[in-house]
């Protein structure tokens, strides 16, 4: 049978998240230290402008899950024309605010939509974006976003993904959710075994660009060990995390190990002719 969700009870949910907490807690670890987010944000941000590198001057590109706009905002300053999309109205509106704060207000469209079925034209966009959506929607639910985001992209175009580690020693007890919650929240793990076999069936070719396995460790190990909450040694803390970060963005290939122990891969998926 096909899996339940309720679009309307998860944006429900992710408005009345981002009223409840900072905007990066939101739409990452709610109840981590903000130290925690914050290194893991700056992966990402750095893993996906180097992958763009040097820019996208004329492009159009499609934010889908785009929450508080972290990736939203960075495709338009490298200079994109950005559709942006999600269901939560309150995030869409903290998107517009943060857009007009940074001067980007003209590169952005911001869309009210579930993500596996858009009102938008086929082949469309030259970068798609789907940052932190994917563990939250059911596997039904996940692999027609995914065949949404490969309708829109045109010939040659990329699409840009995160995705969860299912065989990571650090998440594999993690996200043990079978449903959505009764307050509209879901999670669980995807993995790349999961892409791929999509990939294969609608030719898409997949590569994974960026891996987190030292940043995972740490976090693990500071999220687990006695006392971590209060974090008493700051400046100690960001100098672990700093490393850590350091190693895996300058990282010239994805280790063998990045398999087990890297919590979140950056996968680049390309539309051929």
């Amino acid at each position: 049978m096909p899996e339940k969700y309720s679009n309307e009870a998860a944006a429900g949910f992710w408005s009345k998240r981002l009223k409840s907490t900072d905007p990066l807690a939101a739409v990452l670890t709610y109840n981590a230290p903000k130290i925690l987010n914050e290194s893991y944000d700056r992966w990402e941000r750095e893993s996906l402008k180097k992958a763009l590198s040097p820019g996208l001057a004329g492009k159009k590109a499609l934010d889908i899950g785009c929450g508080t706009g972290r990736i939203s905002l960075i495709l338009a300053k490298l200079g994109a024309d950005v559709s942006c999309v999600d269901l939560s109205a309150a995030m869409l509106k903290h998107l517009k605010l943060e857009a007009r704060k940074r001067k980007v207000a003209l590169r952005i469209t911001t869309i009210e939509s579930s993500a596996d079925k858009l009102a938008l034209d086929d082949n469309s966009f030259d970068i798609v974006t789907c940052f932190g959506l994917l563990e939250h929607l059911p596997a039904a639910v996940r692999r027609k976003t995914i065949l949404e985001a490969f309708r829109l992209l045109k010939p040659n175009g990329r699409m840009l993904l995160i995705v969860n580690n299912s065989a990571s020693i650090f998440l594999e007890n993690s996200y043990p959710m079978k449903k959505q919650q009764q307050n509209g929240y879901f999670v669980s793990l995807v993995g790349l075994d999961w892409l791929e076999q999509i990939c294969v069936k609608q030719k898409m070719k997949v590569k994974v660009l960026a891996a987190n396995p030292n940043y995972a460790a740490v976090h693990y190990i500071l999220r687990n060990r006695p006392g971590s909450s209060k974090f008493k040694s700051q400046a100690g803390i960001r100098e672990i995390l700093r490393l850590s970060l350091k190693q895996d963005l300058e990282a010239a290939s994805i280790s063998k190990s990045s398999k087990f122990l890297a919590s979140h891969f950056l996968v680049e998926l390309r539309k051929a002719n």
